[in-house]
């Protein structure tokens, strides 16, 4: 039965202290513990057995890293994300729309986790050149009506995509319904429902949607970006990967279902 390592608090270990710590398992090297400091957002390490799990607590303790460690099961799987283009913050729902565009009612109630945040994603972007079909080619010649004319070289399409790494603001509501997670990026969102508020900035009009999220939903757990923005509206917390994002929304949410509370 696999455990997770869990952290007490979202208080990101020093790597120092990590490194030390998983000394204890021979199965960890300075090298991870550098990487888990990256990603510390409440999950530490996953998939251990119960005595190496003992031990590796013991000496983050040792190391005054506050954590716990749990049965691997209690972690609650994050649903599949449901990418929303469109939305409008209503004061009794949340309306939310399809491609094609047929309208899903969310009351605000039955939202439990608000994260947001800017997150370094890793992207892939499809290039196309034109090059020369073969190096020194012949000048191609085509005949019409017995009148020869001189074309280009023939040339062919090479494809490829290139690497990049890019900050995006995300917004994820968890919901206590089907469908239980909705995605939204701001770059592909169509934030027209702002009217007057409307900028040509994505950034900003992520900002006023997610600040009327947190208006609508006062209930619901709230993120660290989440909250920042609750705090200073124009605060973007940078995470540094879609996984550490993402561990931070199990970590709440594991939280929130253990204590039995809805507050944030």
């Amino acid at each position: 039965m696999p455990y997770a390592i869990v952290q007490k608090s979202l208080k990101p270990p020093a790597v120092d202290q990590l490194a030390r710590a998983f000394r204890a398992l021979p199965t960890l090297t300075d090298a991870d513990a550098a990487i888990v400091a990256k990603d510390a957002f409440g999950i530490l390490v996953r998939g251990l057995e119960l005595a190496d799990a003992g031990r590796l607590l013991q000496a983050l303790c040792a190391e005054g890293v506050e954590a716990d460690m749990v049965d691997h099961k209690q972690l609650p799987p994050l649903p599949p994300p449901k990418r929303v283009r469109r939305a409008e913050c209503l004061p009794d729902v949340l309306a939310a729309y399809d491609q094609l565009g047929r309208r899903t009612d969310v009351e605000w109630g039955h939202v439990i986790l608000i994260a947001a945040g800017s997150v370094l994603l890793t992207e892939f972007r499809h290039i196309v050149r034109e090059v020369p079909a073969r190096k020194g080619s012949a000048v191609e010649v085509q005949m019409f009506g017995g009148t020869a004319i001189q074309t280009d070289a023939p040339t062919r399409s090479e494809h490829s995509d290139r690497e990049e790494h890019n900050y995006r603001c995300i917004l994820e509501l968890f919901l206590d319904v089907a469908p239980g997670r909705l995605h939204i990026a701001a770059e592909k969102f169509n934030f027209a429902y702002l009217g007057d508020r409307l900028s040509s900035d994505p950034s900003r009009n992520y900002v006023a949607f997610v600040q009327d999220c947190l208006r609508a939903a006062p209930q619901a757990v709230l993120n660290r970006g989440a909250l920042a923005q609750h705090q200073d509206a124009s605060r973007l917390l940078r995470y540094p990967s879609k996984h550490a994002f993402e561990e931070e929304s199990t970590w709440l949410l594991w939280r929130h279902f253990a204590s039995g509370s809805a507050g944030g």
